[in-house]
């Protein structure tokens, strides 16, 4: 066993404003076994043909030099595969198999070769626009999809011990610092991710360089700096308009906003900075308040993914993204986290059942991308999607929820959904039988 053998997507044993520790739990027979269970039976299988029919593979393939031919897809294709081999990580923790280990084993085959020897890894640049690293940073993802693999290299090496893919992503991210920072390139990406995955990598890694790019790429937001383009789209896809601490409302492109909110309480997690925190509290009050279904969905704006003005929550034009309700739970485990409140835990119990679940079938082989509140005619979920970021960020969260369960704390256990399960603590091993829902 390695050190961090057993962990889940947010390790906060080391970080020292924490109020709860994340616990492990194992799911006994019941609802969300037996959603896991199709999601690593059906789903994890489902997502690699997937990937290799829609290109992913092939793309990777092409920029390792294996392979000839023309990139497929949009410019952002790196990042549903890492999303898919994060969950692939989190099932081989929880029951290995050969299967998908071997899956696993390729696509890491792939990513290792194609990464350039300075560090820089995206098909889609390497392959298509070598002339254009960093410059379309708004909508260029290339910092979302690193963050991506930061956050499939963590769970793989926590899974399996194996390092291969987080030496490529540390390698990544120190390449990313010779890029980025104060009389470098003073600016971040248009889509929040790189930051939330910064400091989950430090949280293995220990290297303060890593919590300094993801507290730089927080500061520098709301600030009107050199060499971008985001600042100009507009605040339907924009977090932009104020410094962070500053915020009042939650605004903008639905996904974006809470990436960032969680990125901005992992960074309060580590440093204890009490603006951070107040203003992710005024968010969630503002997001809670008006702006979010009784169903947890959020994203009401149909045309932009993106927050509506208080109140302005359409039924048939909802959009309520299934990214979005994801994204929601990410933040709200966190905000968990650093303050013990049971309503965050309460958002993510709404969220899971309505707004997350809406998102998959009962078979786990197909997914919504938009989950509107009421639809005048049938629709049908597609098995997969031209922007397939919904799916495997599916796949990632079934695979790791039984660490979203249960914390602990200096009083005691806590907790937080109704699962038949079983946790084993420091206290004591705790077992909880339920057939809810």
């Amino acid at each position: 066993m390695h050190e961090f053998c057993g962990l889940g997507p947010i390790d906060v044993s080391a970080s020292p404003f924490a109020v709860l520790q994340a616990q492990p739990a194992t799911l006994g027979d019941g609802f969300w076994r037996l959603r896991q269970q199709l999601n690593a039976e059906v789903g994890l299988a489902h997502g690699y043909r997937m990937l290799e029919q829609f290109g992913n593979f092939h793309n990777l393939a092409l920029a390792a030099g294996r392979i000839q031919g023309s990139y497929k897809g949009p410019l952002f294709m790196d990042s549903d595969l890492y999303k898919w081999l994060e969950a692939v990580a989190f099932e081989l923790q929880r029951e290995p198999g050969a299967s998908i280990s071997a899956m696993a084993d390729r696509a890491i085959d792939l990513i290792v070769a194609a990464q350039a020897s300075d560090g820089y890894l995206n098909t889609y640049y390497q392959v298509v626009e070598p002339h254009n690293r960093w410059k379309r940073l708004g909508f260029g993802h290339e910092l979302y999809c690193a963050g991506h693999l930061m956050q499939a290299a963590v769970a793989y090496f926590r899974a399996t011990g194996d390092q291969r893919l987080l030496e490529a992503a540390c390698k990544f991210a120190d390449h990313i610092t010779t890029v980025f920072g104060p009389g470098r390139l003073e600016t971040c990406c248009g889509h929040p991710e790189i930051e939330t995955a910064l400091i989950e990598l430090f949280r293995v890694t220990r290297r303060k360089a890593h919590l300094d790019l993801a507290a730089y790429f927080i500061d520098v937001r709301g600030k009107r700096t050199v060499g971008t383009e985001h600042w100009i789209f507009g605040s339907d896809y924009c977090q932009d308009q104020v410094p962070v601490r500053e915020a009042q409302a939650v605004v903008g492109h639905a996904v974006r906003q809470l990436y960032l909110c969680a990125g901005v309480t992992d960074l309060f997690l580590e440093t204890g900075e009490s603006a951070l925190l107040e203003s992710q509290q005024r968010l969630w009050t503002d997001m809670t308040a008006g702006k979010m279904y009784l169903t947890g969905g959020v994203g009401a704006r149909h045309g932009t993914e993106a927050f509506g003005n208080e109140y302005e929550l359409p039924t048939d034009t909802a959009y309520c993204e299934t990214c979005a309700a994801i994204a929601s739970i990410f933040w709200n485990f966190r905000m968990l986290l650093a303050t013990s409140n049971s309503r965050f835990a309460d958002v993510m119990e709404t969220t899971l059942y309505n707004g997350f679940l809406a998102g998959v079938s009962l078979r786990h082989d197909r997914y919504f991308y938009v989950n509107p509140m009421l639809s005048r005619s049938g629709i049908e979920r597609p098995e997969w999607h031209g922007c397939a970021c919904c799916p495997p960020n599916v796949m990632r969260l079934m695979a790791s929820l039984h660490h979203y369960l249960c914390t602990t704390s200096g009083a005691g256990i806590q907790w937080h959904h109704y699962a038949a399960a079983k946790a084993q603590t420091p206290f004591a091993t705790l077992r909880m039988d339920t057939t809810f829902p």
